[in-house]
């Protein structure tokens, strides 16, 4: 049986990947913390093949989709899969960038 893995959302990413769990105990990575922006960005496609939620296929038709995984790859070995945070990540960089421009924006203009 697969040992159990804590749920969490894909906001509290960073703040996991610090952490090893093994044997219901915590301890911190060693190093400093790992910044997942800094990390390589990497990709995988993967395939669903006749996926449930279209219906069942006629017989002898194959439909299959590409699911696209992201990772983080970082410099210590640790390898991250992070396709749930990457649209997170990019709405607080949008959303930094715009509160920039908003203040530069408003210096300006005085």
């Amino acid at each position: 049986m697969a040992p159990l893995v804590p749920v969490f959302s894909a906001e509290s990413l960073p703040g996991h990947v610090s952490i090893i769990r093994k044997n219901f105990q915590e301890r911190r990575r060693k190093g400093g913390p790992v910044e997942l922006e800094k990390c390589k960005l990497m990709e995988m496609v993967q395939y669903s093949c006749n996926p449930p939620q279209d219906g069942i296929p006629k017989p002898g038709v194959v439909t299959c989709k590409p699911v696209v995984r992201l990772f983080r790859r970082c410099a210590n070995g640790l390898t991250v899969e992070t396709t749930a945070w990457e649209p997170i990540r990019q709405a607080e960089e949008e959303a930094k960038r715009k509160a920039a421009v908003e203040g530069d924006a408003k210096t300006d203009g005085k």
